[in-house]
């Protein structure tokens, strides 16, 4: 039990320090857990740190911490990698009846020390009739380095002017983006430490081993 409150602490302390260096000053830290290591085409995860905030057009300036392990973006000629539209999304539910309004603002993604891995680039905005706010950061697609390993991301957000309605649930959504040919049309990323730099070839040795078995038995049969 000691241990893992020292742990506990351990990590809090380090986000704070990851925050302090972001330069985001006054920014909401909003830790996130990713879980155990492993090679995903999809993370998902909610929040509370914006539960009852209204929509009067204020700036809200947030940075997401990861606490754990960190993102990994698999280049291309790895296997698998990561689509050039990875996606970092933002769902703010509302209790607006209808569409909330859009939302607007920049962000970056950062590095352990808290130096950004991009400049910062407007994000991605859309809403939905059901009350939902939401808002897109494509790091590949806005200067991030095809191989970049990221502890966390920082945003400045303009929430819509819809007084009376106010925030209710959060969402964070990772998505490995799209990729065209052999093996899958589905992009993946890593979540560290211990991916290796070019993704794992394992899989392909084996489809390779099992490619050269079958056309060993159909050359035998004939």
């Amino acid at each position: 039990m000691n241990i893992n409150r020292g742990m506990t602490k351990k990590l809090l302390l380090a986000a704070a320090i990851l925050v302090a260096r972001t330069g985001a000053l006054n920014a909401t830290s909003i830790p996130i857990n990713l879980g155990p290591t492993r090679v995903t085409p999809f993370f998902g995860t909610s929040f509370n740190e914006l539960d009852g905030v209204s929509l009067n057009s204020q700036s809200l300036s947030l940075d997401f911490v990861f606490t754990d392990n960190f993102v990994r973006l698999l280049p291309p000629g790895s296997f698998p990698h990561t689509g050039e539209d990875f996606g970092i999304a933002l769902i703010l539910d509302t209790n607006a009846n209808g569409l909330p309004g859009f939302a607007s603002g920049k962000g970056f993604i950062f590095d352990e020390a808290g130096n950004p891995l991009q400049p910062a680039q407007r994000l991605g905005s859309a809403a939905s009739s059901a009350g939902a706010i939401v808002l897109g950061l494509f790091p590949l697609s806005d200067g991030a380095p095809p191989d970049a390993n990221f502890s966390g991301f920082h945003v400045n957000i303009m929430l819509p002017n819809n007084p009376g309605f106010e925030i209710t649930d959060e969402h964070l959504r990772l998505l490995g983006g799209r990729i065209h040919g052999f093996p899958s049309d589905e992009g993946q990323f890593g979540i560290g430490p211990h991916i290796a730099d070019n993704g794992s070839i394992l899989p392909l040795f084996a489809f390779a081993l099992l490619a050269l078995s079958a056309t060993s038995k159909l050359r035998a049969r004939t």
